[in-house]
């Protein structure tokens, strides 16, 4: 047993690619009525894969692990994975398991199953590859594998609007790619090396281009965490996919974006020790202003996303924007992280706590919103009414969801939100006083997505319910073992806050250099349920219920964006139309290659794969 262990531990980076290469090879064979068959293998692979990351969770506990392929793209390629790689990873799977469960009623009938798996399972790889990546160049590879392929699923419906929609994901991921490409080139030529344990070595010696490199990758991964100006394609992609989709990526994918910033910051912090005084001071004085123009951004990125959801009538587009607005705390968290420096740990567990909390109630959410909309065909909240009486168990778990989002107490979001309060009320005493505005705006966004959600919910299972509703039966499938899963993390994470943080958080805090001091006093044994916190939370939700009921008085939740700001007005319906057609073009010839070559193309493809990676073992 022991063995077997070490093996898994040694070759875990190898493993999570072959078991993925292999059910790559097998999804095309298992056609026609084989579905159910497809199914259980891109489960039981993605269940596999989390297993064999559990199992050396305690091994990375007392150190990370490394593996190099030397030879493969010249430079080599390293795979490093540590308490922060490793606790995404898991996350991911479980996004990932209880996505694939809900697939099977979102993606039914569509067709093309066995497409939508392939690049399901390549996102899943992708997404593995990009978190265990221990340099820039192989984190770059699998990050663009990782945006194309979910492209594929973004647009899997293949339908006008779609394709429209989907075009403006794959720019804005091709614009953010390219943006971290120039970063990881502009940096490199100074550092002479892409590992990210390296990545800080010289940046207190390069003057004003260490700024230039880190706006590049600020806007690579800003984009795909929907950081606004950057989140356009959020609210125009979202409405147009299939709902499992929304839920990966709000789920997992966004994170990887806020996951890229933070393996940043913590990277070149990391590389100080050992290093000169005075590049150690200059270190820090950078890191200290890209932080509070982050911190700032965070907090713009807030605001917008809250308030453009009050304004949405549509339950998908209003939980888009609210993605938008959730990561803006967790960029938020990051530029605190970064502000303070060495100081900087409850930024830093506020961010990571979040994403997983957001990533949690999130997907829940959307998929709630599409069984509702599987029964009712409607998803315009405002024609929807009283369905808690049709829909007992969506109305539940999608209650639970609602108090997680908007940080009610006994539920994840509480613990995630009270420590990125706590970390920028750090800003303002161990930085400076003008982040006392930035406490008044997280309260103020706090209340307005409390007031969101009450409309949200009222609307769709509270109140009367609509006479073309009355013979609405609730279904219950295997989707609805997912979000029961997903229901279940959020209870018991509101009611154990501590266990992430001490078996993950605190221990990623631990092995970076952050201030011993400012973890022990303030993250070890933190008391959750403290007077402050709840009343803050008392606050919060009595403001939103007045902002809720101003806005239903007055009709200000029906304000329009004017054209030019609103994603989806016929402002852009020329360049939607014109890349839509280009885009068409593409999957048609790539779909015409594919019928007409099939099981063949793939399997040897797959096959020389599996062979060129053997070849570097």
């Amino acid at each position: 047993m022991n063995a077997v262990r070490l093996a898994v531990q040694l070759w875990l980076p190898v493993i999570l690619l072959v078991v993925g290469l292999i059910e790559l090879f097998l999804i095309p064979l298992l056609g026609g009525r084989r579905r159910r068959v497809r199914r259980m293998t891109v489960r039981g692979v993605i269940l596999l894969t989390l297993i064999s990351m559990v199992s050396i969770f305690t091994e990375v506990l007392e150190a990370p692990i490394e593996y190099r392929m030397a030879n493969l793209f010249g430079n080599g390629i390293v795979f490093r994975i540590d308490m922060l790689s490793l606790t995404f990873m898991i996350f991911a799977a479980l996004i990932f398991f209880t996505v694939s469960l809900y697939t099977a009623v979102d993606i039914k009938g569509c067709g093309r199953e066995r497409s939508f798996y392939m690049f399901f399972m390549i996102t899943y790889m992708a997404t593995l590859g990009t978190l265990m990546a221990g340099d820039l160049l192989s984190f770059f590879l699998f990050f663009e594998i990782m945006t194309f392929a979910s492209f594929a699923l973004m647009v899997h419906e293949r339908g006008q609007k779609v394709i429209e929609a989907g075009s403006i994901y794959i720019y804005y991921g091709i614009a953010g790619g390219l943006s971290i490409l120039a970063g990881i080139l502009v940096l490199s030529a100074y550092t002479q090396n892409y590992e990210w344990i390296t990545l800080g070595q010289k940046f207190g010696e390069i003057g004003v281009v260490k700024y230039v490199s880190a706006v590049f990758f600020i806007v690579g991964f800003g984009i795909k965490a929907g950081m606004v100006p950057l989140h356009h394609w959020v609210p125009v992609v979202y409405p147009k996919s299939h709902l499992s989709v929304n839920a990966l990526s709000s789920g997992i994918l966004m994170k990887i974006g806020g996951y890229g910033i933070v393996r940043l910051i913590i990277s070149v912090l990391s590389s100080t020790k050992g290093q000169q005084e005075t590049n150690v001071t200059t270190i820090l004085l950078t890191l200290k202003g890209i932080g509070a123009v982050v911190i700032w951004v965070g907090m713009i990125t807030m605001i917008f996303g809250v308030i453009a959801a009050l304004e949405q009538e549509k339950m998908v587009r209003m939980l888009a924007y609210h993605s938008v607005s959730q990561m803006g705390y967790v960029i938020m968290g990051i530029g605190v992280t970064a502000y303070l420096g060495f100081d900087g740990a409850m930024g830093f567990a506020g961010s990571i706590y979040h994403m997983i909390n957001h990533g949690i109630f999130k997907a829940l959410l959307f998929m709630v919103a599409g069984v509702v909309f599987f029964r009712t065909r409607e998803k315009n909240m405002y024609k929807l009414g009283g369905l808690y009486r049709k829909m007992p168990f969506a109305a539940i778990v999608g209650l639970i969801a609602v108090f997680g989002i908007t940080g009610m107490p006994l539920f994840n979001g509480f613990a995630s939100k009270s420590i990125l309060h706590h970390a920028i009320i750090e800003a303002y005493e161990y930085g400076h006083p003008v982040f006392r505005w930035a406490e008044y705006i997280f309260t103020f966004v706090s209340a307005c997505t409390a007031a969101s959600f009450i409309k949200l919910y009222s609307h769709v299972f509270l109140g009367p319910m609509p006479e073309k509703y009355k013979y609405v039966k609730e279904k219950y499938n295997i989707g609805t073992i997912g979000m029961g899963a997903l229901a279940l993390f959020i209870i018991i994470i509101g009611i154990f806050p501590s266990f992430i943080m001490d078996y993950t958080i605190i221990p990623s805090a631990r092995a970076l250099e952050f201030n011993p001091y400012f973890i022990e006093k303030y993250l070890v044994s933190m008391n959750f349920f403290n007077t402050k916190d709840l009343n803050s939370m008392l606050v919060v939700y009595s403001a939103g219920f007045v902002i809720y009921i101003a806005g239903m008085k007055f009709n200000l939740f029906h304000f329009h964006l004017p054209k030019q700001l609103d994603p989806e007005s016929d402002y852009y319906r020329n360049f939607y139309t014109k890349s839509g057609e280009w885009i068409r073009s593409i999957f048609r010839k790539l779909e015409q290659f594919i019928t007409t070559s099939d099981v063949f193309i793939y399997g040897v493809m797959l096959l020389l794969l599996i062979i060129l990676l053997f070849s570097f073992l």
